[in-house]
Parts: structure tokens; C-alpha cells; sequence
């Protein structure tokens, strides 16, 4: 059955008793936060990671970090994707259940089986990936062969700039708790088609491309708009998407504006107001 939309706002916020101070005056209030709970993905069998993250929209992330870990590149790769409540976290380990950060009892778990996945020898231990961490190998990571993103989609800067109030308009529980990331997609025309929260960067990004992935749009011709910094990690989930464009209202890292140069990736950081920076590509970037 369908959730409604209250039910899917409760799924995500937490009620809290907080104590207030204003104007030098101090009392009780109120307040939601929002929830930040972990969810385990197997392929093939296989736990692949345990992800803290927003519950919902869990099996848009699962795909969507196949995708963006190069497992998978195409819809039709997967078999099966099932979401139970039946995760049991025990190879979360010891540490991360005392320390509060994870339960030890029943979790989420998404169990996706799919055909001519690749690359599933990175991920021989499972890791556990926190809030604010991506899932970085940094042995492997910025190892950029094969992967080149080549489009010749070309945005407007009128798209552009109204991007970063279309995924602030569609963040509810971050107007709501002020504790989550956004991203969105948007195409050529600068309508916005998703946009995902989380209460990490990387799963946000993750779970807007599950939608391209799982719905079946071209990733080819849409842009990525992010809350956060343009990190290597962001930009290396999209390039393995095969997204041109990625901006955002923060700014880029070196090693991301590398790895957007070398995979084909245009950057656009510092997205505010009436005006944005370019750091790589900037053919895809119309006149005005």
C-alpha cells in the first residue's frame, strides 16, 4: 500500500524537546529533526555496504549506488531488487552499535540481484559509511579509465541560475529540520525532474541517479544541482552516470575539478544569485 505524504514525513522526522533561547529569553518548544538510520545493500548475495542515511526512497538508493560505483550501468542489468525489513547489521560490528551510531537488532536491507555487475571485488569487506563520508576507496577511487562522459548538450545560463531555487523548493524536510542535503536533476529546458534529501551528500546523489536509472530517462542531456561541494567523489558518481553537468551552490575541490577535466564533466560552482563559476568544459555552457 502507498504511503501518504504524512506518513512519508514521519518516516524521516524525528520529534524532539528542546529548550529554546531568544532574545535573551530561554524556554521549552517543540522541534523535529531529522531521522538518521542505517540500511544494508546486498548484490548478488553479497553485502556490499551499510549505509547511514534518511529513511526512504531506499531502493532508488541502492541502484542508484550500484550506478554510481560503476557495478551497474543499465536498467536492464537488474534482475530483482527487493526491500525487506529484515537486515540484521551484525557485520556492523560491536563498535558502531555501542557507540549509538547503528542499531544491532533488525534494520532495512535492499537486495538487488543483477546480471554482468563488475567491479564487486572493491568491496570484498563491507563497509560502513557515515553520515558526511562517502564510500571512498582511495586506492581505487580516482582511477579514471574507462570513464568519460561525451554530450553535447549545451545549457543556458538562464537554466542554470534558476536551478538552485528549483531544488531548494523541493527540499521538505530540509525547510522542516535544516539537517538534510538536496540534489536534483534537471534537463535542458530547466525543468526540474527530481529532487532527493538526504542526510548525506553522497546518498542524496545516489538516490537521484537510482530515479534516472530506474525510470529510464537519458542521463546524457540532464544536469545535477547539490546542496554541497563539488567533491571528487560527486563528481565521480556522475561521470560514472554519464551526467555532463554538475553544479552546485558551493564550491569545487582540486582533486573534483580534476576528476571533472579528465571524465568530460562540466563544473559549475558558487551558483548564486545572478551568477556562477565554470571550472571545466565550458562548452556546454551557452552565450546567454
Amino acid at each position: 500500500m502507498d504511503q501518504t505524504d504524512d506518513e512519508r514525513r514521519e518516516q524521516k522526522l524525528s520529534s524532539v524537546r528542546i529548550v529554546r533561547h531568544h532574545d535573551g529569553d530561554s524556554f521549552p518548544a517543540d522541534d523535529v529533526v531529522a531521522r538518521e538510520e542505517p540500511l544494508e545493500i546486498k548484490l548478488n548475495g553479497v553485502t556490499l555496504v551499510y549505509l547511514m542515511r534518511l529513511p526512504g526512497d531506499d531502493k532508488l538508493l541502492a541502484a542508484g549506488f550500484c550506478l554510481s560505483e560503476g557495478l551497474i550501468s543499465d536498467r536492464g542489468q537488474i534482475e530483482l531488487m527487493q526491500h525487506c525489513l529484515e537486515g540484521d547489521f551484525a557485520g556492523m560490528g560491536e563498535g558502531a552499535a555501542a557507540s549509538g551510531e547503528a542499531p544491532a537488532g533488525p534494520g532495512n536491507l535492499v537486495e538487488i540481484k543483477a546480471s554482468l555487475a563488475k567491479g564487486a571485488d572493491r568491496f570484498k569487506e563491507a563497509r560502513i559509511v557515515r553520515t558526511g563520508c562517502g564510500g571512498a576507496d582511495l586506492q581505487r577511487e580516482v582511477d579514471l579509465e574507462g570513464i568519460e562522459v561525451v554530450a553535447d548538450t549545451v545549457f543556458s545560463p538562464e537554466v542554470i541560475l534558476r536551478a538552485p531555487d528549483a531544488l531548494l523548493a523541493g527540499q521538505e524536510i530540509f525547510q522542516l529540520s535544516g539537517g538534510t542535503h538536496g540534489a536534483g536533476i534537471f534537463d535542458e529546458a530547466g525543468n526540474m525532474l527530481v529532487v532527493m534529501e538526504d542526510v548525506g551528500r553522497h546518498n542524496a546523489v545516489d538516490k537521484v541517479l537510482g530515479h534516472l536509472l530506474m525510470s529510464g530517462e537519458s542521463r546524457g542531456d540532464k544536469g545535477m544541482i547539490l546542496s554541497g561541494r563539488l567533491s571528487y567523489e560527486m563528481v565521480l558518481k556522475a561521470a560514472r552516470a554519464g551526467i555532463p553537468l554538475v553544479c552546485s551552490v558551493s564550491a569545487p575541490t582540486a582533486l573534483g575539478v580534476l576528476v571533472g577535466d579528465r571524465a568530460g564533466v562540466t563544473l559549475v560552482g558558487f551558483l548564486r544569485g545572478t551568477g556562477f563559476n565554470v571550472y571545466t568544459h565550458p562548452r556546454r555552457i551557452g552565450s546567454g
